[in-house]
C-alpha cells in the first residue's frame, strides 16, 4: 500500500473514529448508553451477518469465533460501554482526547506483556500524554470535571488498548468482517442485560438521534471498525495506534461545527501535548525503520 494511499486511510479513520462520540452524545438525548450501544451492535451484526455468511467459513471456526468474542468484550462492551457512560458527564472533547492515548497504553502494555520493551523516550511521551489529558479535561482551569467520567473514559482507554495488543497477536489472521461481526454479536450480548436493568424506559427518538444511530450503525461500526482492523494489519499494533495522535483535533473540531461546543485554549494546549507524546511513544520505532 502506497503512502498517499495510507494517509488517506489515516484521516479518513480518525475523522470517523471521532465521530463517533459526536453521533453518540446527540444520541444519548433520547437513549441512556447501554440501551444506545446494544441497538447499535445489534443493528451492526444484522447487517454483517449475510456478508459473512459468504465468507470463507470463519464464522463457524470456533477459534475465531473466541478470539472475536474476546474482541468485543474488550473493545465493544468495555471500551464503548464505559465511554459512551462517560459522555453523560464529561464533554466529547475530553473522551476522545483520553481515548487517544491508547496508543501510550499499547507500548505500556506490550512492554508488560514482555513484547516490546519501555524505553526512557517512550515513559516521557507517556508522561507528556497525561499531561495532556489533564490540561485538555479542565482540571488544572478550575472547570467542574466529574472524577467518575473520567476513571470511566480511561477504563475503558484501557480495554481497548488491550484489545487492539490482543488482535495483533491473536486475530491479526481473522478475516476483518467476522471479526466486526463476532465483536457486534459480543457487545450487544454483554451489554444488553445492563441496559434492561439500568437503562432508560425507551422513547419514541428524534429524526436527530435515528441520523445518529444510522452513523454509529453503517459509518463507524461497520466501516470505522473494520478499517481500524485493516489498519493494524498493514501498520501493526503499536503504529497503528499512532495514528489515534489525530484524533483530538477532528474531535474539537467535529465538536465545533456540530455541537457548537467553544474552542478553548485548553484544549489545543493538552491535545498539542498529547500530540508530542505519541510521536516520542513511536520516534524509535520510525527510526528503525529509516535505518
Amino acid at each position: 500500500m502506497n503512502n498517499l494511499v495510507l494517509a488517506g486511510l489515516v484521516i479518513t479513520f480518525s475523522i470517523v473514529w471521532s465521530s463517533a462520540f459526536i453521533a453518540g452524545a446527540v444520541a444519548l438525548d433520547d437513549f441512556d448508553p447501554f440501551t444506545l450501544l446494544t441497538i447499535r451492535f445489534f443493528l451492526s451484526a444484522l447487517l454483517l451477518l449475510p456478508l459473512c455468511l459468504i465468507g470463507d467459513g470463519y464464522i463457524r471456526n470456533r477459534a475465531a469465533i473466541r478470539r472475536g468474542l474476546l474482541l468485543g468484550i474488550l473493545n465493544n462492551a468495555l471500551y464503548l460501554g464505559l465511554s459512551f457512560a462517560a459522555l453523560q458527564t464529561v464533554r466529547p472533547q475530553v473522551v476522545i482526547v483520553i481515548v487517544s492515548c491508547a496508543p501510550l497504553a499499547t507500548s505500556i502494555i506490550s512492554a508488560w506483556w514482555g513484547i516490546e520493551p519501555l524505553s526512557p523516550i517512550k515513559l516521557l511521551g507517556a508522561t507528556l500524554g497525561l499531561v495532556g489529558v489533564v490540561v485538555i479535561s479542565g482540571i488544572t482551569s478550575g472547570t467542574t470535571v466529574d472524577i467518575w467520567g473520567i476513571l470511566m473514559a480511561t477504563a475503558g482507554m484501557l480495554a481497548f488498548a488491550s484489545g487492539t495488543v490482543f488482535f495483533r497477536g491473536r486475530g491479526a489472521s481473522l478475516p476483518v468482517l467476522q471479526a466486526n461481526f463476532w465483536q457486534s454479536i459480543a457487545g450487544a450480548t454483554v451489554l444488553l442485560p445492563i441496559a434492561l436493568v439500568f437503562g432508560q424506559p425507551l422513547v419514541m427518538p428524534s429524526t436527530n438521534t435515528m441520523i445518529a444511530v444510522a452513523h454509529l450503525v453503517l459509518i463507524v461500526t461497520i466501516g470505522g471498525m473494520s478499517l481500524w482492523l485493516v489498519l493494524i494489519r498493514v501498520s501493526g499494533a503499536a503504529t497503528a495506534s499512532a495514528y489515534h495522535l489525530l484524533n483530538p483535533f477532528f474531535g474539537v473540531l467535529l465538536a465545533y461545527l456540530i455541537l457548537g461546543e467553544p474552542l478553548r485554549t485548553t484544549d489545543f494546549t493538552g491535545a498539542a501535548l498529547i500530540a508530542f507524546g505519541l510521536i516520542l511513544t513511536t520516534l524509535e520505532r520510525w527510526r528503525t525503520k529509516v535505518c
